[in-house]
């Protein structure tokens, strides 16, 4: 039996398509997640090394790259994208917690994403890591997380160090950029444990390590700049079957305005004359 009204069967198939595009169109950029709180924002491809690309804090993006690679035994790094495809879930708009699942091993990597009051350049990431080995042996993993920040969206003049906590482990990482009166710090503290080594570097000497056919272990160097300024992390660990390995780290923001000299000046000079009007 026949259609009694084509346009109305036209209708209803063009109101499907528009209903089924939209789905496609979301499973496509799955991949992607947006965190959001106060002022800031920030995006994470968890389907590729690009990783989290984008961090904006009162409308300036500071952030390239950090993302997280890791080997077992001594091959070459792979970024934990490769291992599988994420599982994802992102419980409220500030939070993202994701997971890289193989056979014998996984990755847990969970952000938190705290914004500042609008106008203060200020924001923070805290982020949780979990290896775990679901094998039945003993696994030695090398872990690294790589940074890259363009602070004002250039970079071309921060300068960077690392820090080491009492027991020689590398703990902070901060990375500078001053223009005009505007000083932006990023500071990176490991609360726990400790990195084995690190490195500060210009630009493409880590990564061209991290995404190369051998072996890594980061340089130990504590200083670079000025340049657009990289650094990165390495944790050397065996973890036992059915066991965990936790990590610990958070990451802020911070815009200091410094005044010029003579405003500096003028300042001083007003507060001894208020100092000697009231001994008149």
């Amino acid at each position: 039996m026949g259609l009694k009204n084509p346009q109305a069967g036209h209708m209803a198939l063009l109101a499907l398509a528009l209903t089924v595009l939209p789905c496609l169109v979301a499973q496509t950029n799955a991949q992607i997640y947006t965190m959001t709180d106060a002022n800031s924002s920030a995006t994470v491809n968890v389907g590729s090394q690009a990783g989290m690309d984008n961090w904006t804090v009162d409308g300036q993006n500071e952030l390239a790259q950090q993302w997280f690679w890791l080997t077992l035994g001594n091959g070459a790094p792979t970024a934990i994208n490769n291992i599988n495809a994420a599982s994802v879930v992102q419980p409220s708009s500030r939070l993202l917690e994701t997971t890289y699942a193989s056979s014998g091993y996984s990755v847990e990597v969970d952000y938190l994403l705290k914004g500042g009051q609008t106008g203060s350049g200020q924001s923070d990431i805290g982020e949780s890591i979990s290896l775990n080995n679901t094998s039945a042996s003993p696994l030695t993993f090398h872990f690294y997380q790589y940074s890259d920040f363009n602070l004002y969206g250039a970079g071309t003049q921060d300068t960077g160090q690392l820090g080491r906590n009492l027991s020689g482990k590398y703990n902070l990482a901060d990375v500078e950029n001053t223009v005009g009166n505007l000083t932006t710090v990023i500071s990176e503290t490991v609360a726990t444990p400790g990195a084995n080594h690190g490195e500060v570097e210009l630009p493409g000497v880590t990564l061209g390590k991290l995404t190369g056919s051998g072996p890594v272990t980061l340089a130990d160097n504590s200083s670079a700049g000025p340049g657009e300024v990289t650094w990165a992390f390495e944790w050397d660990v065996t973890i036992q079957p059915g066991g965990s390995f936790l990590i610990s780290k958070d990451k802020s923001i911070d815009r200091l305005f410094i005044p010029e000299p003579s405003s500096l000046a003028l300042l001083s000079l007003g507060m001894a004359l208020c100092v000697l009007r009231k001994r008149r």
